[in-house]
This record gives C-alpha cells, sequence and structure tokens, in this order.
C-alpha cells in the first residue's frame, strides 16, 4: 500500500494525516460528480458512479503523469494535481459520449 500511495504522489504520512487527506479527495471528488450530475443531466451516471469514474481517471491520470511526466517549469505537485483533475474529467466525458 506505502508503494502504491507513494507512486501517486503521497508522501509518507502519520495515518490520521493520510484518512484527512484520502477523506478530503474523496469529497471532492463527490463534489465534482454532483456538479457532473448536475450539468450532464439525463446523460449522467448518478452522482455516486459519476465519483467513482472520476477517482479513477484522477489515479490513472496521475499515476501515467509520475511515469511518463514531461518537465515543466512549474510545481510539479500542482501539476500532477491538474492532470488527475483533468484525466478524471475527461474520462467521465468520454463514458458519456460513449453511453449517448
Amino acid at each position: 500500500m506505502r508503494g502504491l500511495l507513494m507512486m501517486v504522489g503521497f508522501p509518507d504520512l502519520p495515518l490520521l494525516s493520510l484518512v484527512l487527506v484520502l477523506t478530503m479527495i474523496v469529497l471532492g471528488a463527490m463534489m465534482f460528480g454532483w456538479i457532473a450530475d448536475l450539468l450532464l443531466a439525463d446523460s449522467a451516471f448518478g452522482t455516486a458512479l459519476n465519483t467513482g469514474i472520476l477517482l479513477v481517471g484522477a489515479f490513472c491520470g496521475a499515476w501515467l503523469w509520475h511515469r511518463y511526466g514531461v518537465r515543466t517549469p512549474f510545481d510539479p505537485d500542482a501539476v500532477r494535481a491538474g492532470a488527475a483533475t483533468g484525466a478524471g474529467l475527461a474520462l467521465l466525458l468520454a463514458l458519456t459520449a460513449v453511453k449517448r
């Protein structure tokens, strides 16, 4: 588990801090899932499934950026967070387009 967390960019954290960070990530994904459900209306998958799709896409995006990332002059953690957010939203939009 530690290796997986380090791979997507989590530093070594005490258990309480790790739980707090993961809770904030899940709540943020739930907020994005709810907003996507409002914006996509009938094309959406529902708040819970939107949240799951966003988290899977974000995890894959963070992993891919860690593996194949391009050097930028910006903060690497901020770039990884942006890549993860974009990958989650891209996966949700792609699956919504396939559903139609």
